[in-house]
């Protein structure tokens, strides 16, 4: 005897096959697809699986109404997993082969009459239906020389009445507001420790290390050269930005900038590059010197990590591959329209809140994008954190999201870690 879970639509009855039901949960977490309007209206992470959020009634077209306490219907089909958003559940019933009918209807096939109520059954292979994509990274062609090449990619941060940077290369994460642990006899350069993700990182006190007043240090950089991690102590993290190679300023080596690389001219703002193995060097490690064991470099090789630049748009976080990203920047003066001038280089600029869900916040933080072609602009509401995602938690994007959604082809892939969900964005397929 065949079991339905009978489902509330909009004050109606509907059935839906047990066999096809994995779990009922409630309507929380759910991270917004980019321009959803269509059916598929976001994704949840459920037990560290990734599931596509479908709107029942809008797939249905009886509108498009979720109330505050809707449940979520977790479906299996065929290994795949789909959500859809239910006003309630009612009762599990029983169905008896003469309590089901063959009706004639564009929208249902089949109903239940049992204990004088009639419910609809829901077809599981409609909801399941669509073009289910094999999302893949495309191939760049190998031969495309590119003007990046002789481009270095920074982060800026301040120092007292210093702008001070370090190669992107280097950089796992940024911490805000970390929690240090002094240590005795330690260097006067080393503030302490701090614990991340239980791993022990030594923190470099740049008041110290550069001989500063007691700067009001908020924000720490991890660095990390040869598998080595340290952490920089910063009065404020700037923006990433680029830098032609050939635009670093060498200084004669003396005693006192033996950890500078050199400085930077750009636009009129004179940027101080720190020499990080220099910086190692004043904590008695040598980093040429390091071999790593054979247990650490199968490590290495296991633990394969990105580094993501995260932004917000409205109230979802997005990300970028650092590598993707030429600057960050912000505009001081003016109104944003379709172009912007950096440096004397005009650059087309793509309002990613109009693209994705038709509204514009009037923002003047711009993402610039390195181009196949030609770069171009992002205009986002906030440029968040750098932070480094191990490759382990980038996962596919659901085909569901892909295809019934209008910007499910400018994701990438998702970011799955600690339970929170982050699209990737294509930035090769939004190229102008």
């Amino acid at each position: 005897m065949p079991q339905y879970i009978s489902i509330i639509l909009d004050k109606e009855k509907y059935a839906i096959p047990m066999i096809n039901v994995q779990e009922v949960v409630k309507y929380e977490n759910i991270v917004k697809v980019p321009g959803s309007d269509n059916y598929i209206i976001g994704v949840i992470n459920l037990r560290n699986k990734t599931i596509p959020i479908m709107n029942l009634k809008d797939k249905l077209n009886l509108g498009n109404t979720i109330l505050s306490d809707s449940k979520i219907v977790i479906l299996t089909k065929k290994g795949s997993n789909l959500g859809i958003i239910v006003d309630d559940t009612s009762e599990i019933i029983d169905v008896e082969d003469q309590e089901i009918e063959k009706i004639n209807n564009d929208k249902f096939s089949t109903v239940i009459r049992k204990n004088e109520h009639l419910y609809k059954v829901i077809e599981i292979d409609r909801l399941f239906e669509g073009d289910f994509k094999d999302y893949k990274k495309e191939t760049l062609d190998k031969h495309i020389k590119y003007k990046h090449e002789e481009l270095i990619q920074i982060l800026k941060f301040k120092l007292g009445n210093e702008i001070m940077a370090i190669p992107v290369e280097n950089v796992q994460e940024i911490v805000k507001k970390p929690m240090i642990y002094s240590v005795p006899d330690m260097p006067n350069f080393v503030k302490g420790v701090m614990t991340l993700r239980g791993e022990i990182i030594q923190i470099i006190d740049l008041n110290a290390l550069f001989k500063k007043d007691k700067l009001d240090l908020k924000e720490l950089i991890i660095i990390k050269i040869n598998g080595i991690k340290f952490g920089l102590h910063v009065e404020e993290v700037k923006n990433i930005t680029s830098v032609e190679i050939g635009s670093i300023n060498k200084l004669p080596v003396t005693s006192k900038n033996s950890k500078i690389t050199g400085v930077i001219n750009l636009n009129g703002e004179i940027i101080t590059l720190l020499n990080l193995e220099k910086i190692f060097d004043e904590l008695g490690i040598e980093i040429e010197k390091i071999v790593l064991d054979e247990n650490e470099k199968d490590e290495e090789t296991i633990d394969e990590s990105k580094l993501f630049l995260i932004f917000k748009l409205i109230d979802e976080d997005y990300a970028i591959e650092i590598e993707k990203v030429r600057e960050v920047t912000v505009l001081e003066n003016g109104n944003i329209n379709d172009v912007v001038n950096i440096r004397g280089e005009i650059i087309p600029l793509i309002n990613l809140n109009e693209k994705f869900n038709n509204k514009n916040t009037n923002s003047k933080n711009i993402i610039i994008i390195r181009g196949k072609e030609k770069d171009f602009g992002l205009i986002v509401d906030e440029v968040k954190e750098i932070t480094r995602i191990n490759k382990s938690k980038i996962e596919k994007v659901p085909d569901e999201v892909i295809s019934d959604t209008s910007a499910g082809e400018y994701l990438k892939n998702i970011i799955n870690q600690n339970s929170n969900l982050t699209f990737i964005i294509d930035t090769e397929k939004l190229d102008i």
